[in-house]
C-alpha cells in the first residue's frame, strides 16, 4: 500500500499504473490484485486505514489530557504531526486530500463516517470548552470544521511556511484556540 500511495502521489490517480505500484512494492501485478480488487479498492483501503490510524492516535494522546484547551491543542498537534512528520506522511496526505473524491458514493460514504467522527470529536471538545466558559464560539460545528480543514490542508502550504514542524504545530494550535474563541486561556509564544 505504501508503494501504491507513493506512485499515486507522484503520478496522480489516473496516471498511476498498477504495474508501477507492483514494481515499486516488489510484487507481481497478480499479487497486487490478490490483495486489492482494483486501484480504486486500494485507494479506499488506504483511506480507511489512514483515518483509523489517525483517530486511534488522537484517542491515545487524549487519554491523559485534561481541559478543553489542552485537548484541542493535543488534537491539532496530532493532526499536524500526522500530516507532516515525514515525506511519506506528506505524500499520503496529498493523496488523501486530492483523490478522496474518486471513490464511488458507497465507498465515499464509508470514509465520510470517519471524517465525521473527527469533526464530531473536535466539536465535542469545543462544546466542552463552551460549557466550561473557556471557549466563546457560538458556532462550534463550523469552528470545528475550520480547525479540521486548517490542519488537514496544511500539507499543501507547509514548505512555503519555511519553519520547523514544532513551530508550525504551535502556530496552528494557537490558530485553533483562537477559532474556538478562547477566553483567558494559556497562550504559547
Amino acid at each position: 500500500m505504501r508503494a501504491a500511495v507513493e506512485v499515486i502521489a507522484e503520478d496522480g490517480f489516473e496516471g498511476a499504473s498498477t504495474r508501477d505500484m507492483a514494481t515499486r512494492a516488489g510484487v507481481s501485478v497478480a499479487a497486487l490484485y490478490h490483495h486489492f480488487p482494483s486501484k480504486l479498492g486500494l485507494l479506499r483501503e488506504f483511506l480507511d486505514e489512514a483515518y483509523d490510524v489517525t483517530l486511534a492516535r488522537i484517542d491515545r494522546r487524549l487519554l491523559d489530557v485534561e481541559g478543553p484547551v489542552a485537548r484541542l491543542e493535543s488534537v491539532v498537534g496530532t493532526l499536524v504531526w500526522t500530516h507532516l512528520h515525514d515525506e511519506f506522511a506528506q505524500r499520503a496526505s496529498v493523496v488523501a486530500m486530492r483523490e478522496y473524491t474518486r471513490l464511488a458514493p458507497p465507498e465515499r460514504a464509508a470514509i465520510e463516517v470517519r471524517r465525521k467522527a473527527l469533526l464530531n470529536l473536535v466539536e465535542g471538545i469545543l462544546r466542552e470548552g463552551i460549557a466550561a466558559r473557556v471557549f466563546t464560539t457560538d458556532e462550534p460545528r463550523e469552528a470545528a470544521r475550520a480547525i479540521v480543514n486548517l490542519t488537514t490542508s496544511l500539507v499543501t502550504v507547509y514548505t512555503e511556511i519555511g519553519r520547523p514542524l514544532d513551530e508550525v504545530t504551535l502556530l496552528y494550535q494557537r490558530f485553533a484556540v483562537s477559532l474556538a474563541g478562547a477566553s483567558g486561556s494559556r497562550r504559547r509564544a
